[in-house]
């Protein structure tokens, strides 16, 4: 039984007015970004006429810059001022999705000007992640950072659900260039928020270090420490494996109605774990919750791989969603509790990155292999490796329950 914490609310953070706000925003701006997300998907497997590698090239065009970037905005994120950096990737994004809205409304169906300005945004999402979860501390206090990682989770995952059914519903009435703009409305909630947050002054982090000092000393915590390595061992290879739902779902479905409804349905996971796991990390240690997740979300990639109903699509994703969730709460969690806060900006970065790289990685990786075989068999072969991965990594055991 785990017993690092005393019961306490998922809700329990909302009762704060600044995090209240801050998370309404992110709701709306998440929601907006997987709209666009969903629509650019959908719109490359139009023009690249049903091309599965070109088709998982969208999700590396999303986290590969994330990958690059993210632990230098990490390092931002320790020198400069949070709020000012949050602002600025907002601002960022926003143009981002109004420019390739623009553009696709003027008639563009090249693929590589799809990828090119979904990396734009992805820039933006880089600067953003890292300073976004550095501020949570902050905001709510050491006590309240489970409840809080949870929350921002559910507003991610809330926005999984509707954000595919919303464009799935919208892309065919008012088409794909209407929909990616509407993202970059979406935005304009959280800059405002942000705008008007009278943040107490807090002195930059180490001002007489040089830069690229401080991003070395957060490869080196990582190098040193055991509890985040594993962190990072075992989430990137989950991360790799679990690319494979973004890359591949698009061919699985017949129209872009069925994918948003069906990839909703991970989204709608995720939210049912979101609210069940304060429960049941009461009662497992995040060790035994996150082997767990992993073997329920092998078992049901391979049953992606036999079925051709979306029905049953539907309630494999929703179970792989719940499964999602968990191991991605306990990686974050985890995180929160071992980094030192002159060091949270650098680490979770150094997390985001490993984590982001998965899906960067394995998105080409499960694209080819469907090039090779077919969608449905690389659904079945992703599902087997993340179960000799599961096996490869059973020493590595979770903090706190060492």
């Amino acid at each position: 039984m785990n017993s690092e914490q005393p019961k306490q609310s998922i809700w329990s953070p909302l009762k704060l007015p600044l995090y209240r706000a801050i998370w309404i925003g992110i709701c709306l701006s998440n929601l907006g970004y997987w709209m666009q997300t969903t629509t650019a998907s959908w719109l490359m497997k139009e023009w690249s006429n049903e091309d599965p590698l070109l088709v998982s090239l969208v999700q590396t065009s999303y986290f590969l810059p994330t990958v690059v970037l993210i632990v230098f905005a990490g390092t931002l994120a320790d020198i400069f001022n949070r709020k000012t950096l949050l602002i600025l990737a907002n601002i960022w994004m926003m143009a981002s999705a109004a420019l390739l809205a623009i553009i696709i409304y003027q008639g563009s169906t090249n693929p590589l000007i799809l990828l090119l300005l979904s990396a734009l945004l992805a820039i933006g999402f880089a600067l953003n992640q890292p300073t976004q979860s550095a501020i949570v501390p902050e905001i709510v206090g050491i006590k309240n950072i489970g409840p809080a990682v949870s929350l921002y989770s559910i507003a991610n995952n809330g926005a999984r659900v509707l954000g595919p059914a919303i464009a799935g519903i919208l892309v065919p009435i008012v088409s794909g260039a209407a929909v990616i703009a509407i993202n970059a409305v979406s935005y304009l909630v959280l800059l405002g928020v942000l705008f008007s947050w009278k943040r107490t002054s807090r002195p930059p982090q180490k001002k007489t270090t040089k830069f690229f000092q401080l991003l070395l000393e957060g490869f080196h915590f990582a190098a040193r420490s055991r509890p985040f390595r594993t962190l990072l061992i075992r989430g990137g290879l989950f991360f790799g494996v679990t690319s494979i739902i973004l890359a591949m779902m698009p061919m699985l479905v017949k129209d872009v109605e069925q994918y948003g409804f069906i990839f909703g349905c991970f989204g709608l996971g995720a939210i049912v774990g979101a609210v069940n796991y304060a429960n049941l990390s009461h009662k497992f240690s995040r060790n035994k919750i996150v082997t767990m997740s992993i073997l329920i979300h092998a078992i049901a990639l391979i049953l992606l791989g036999m079925v051709n109903s979306a029905v049953l699509m539907s309630a494999i994703l929703l179970i792989a969603g719940i499964a999602w969730f968990f191991v991605m709460s306990a990686l974050q969690i985890s995180a929160q509790l071992i980094l030192p806060d002159e060091m949270r900006g650098r680490g979770i970065a150094i997390l985001n990155m490993i984590l982001m790289s998965g899906y960067a990685i394995g998105s080409p990786i499960w694209g080819t292999t469907a090039l090779l075989t077919n969608p449905p068999l690389s659904m079945i072969i992703a599902g087997t490796t993340s179960l000799l991965f599961l096996l490869a990594t059973q020493h590595m055991i979770f903090p706190k329950d060492q």
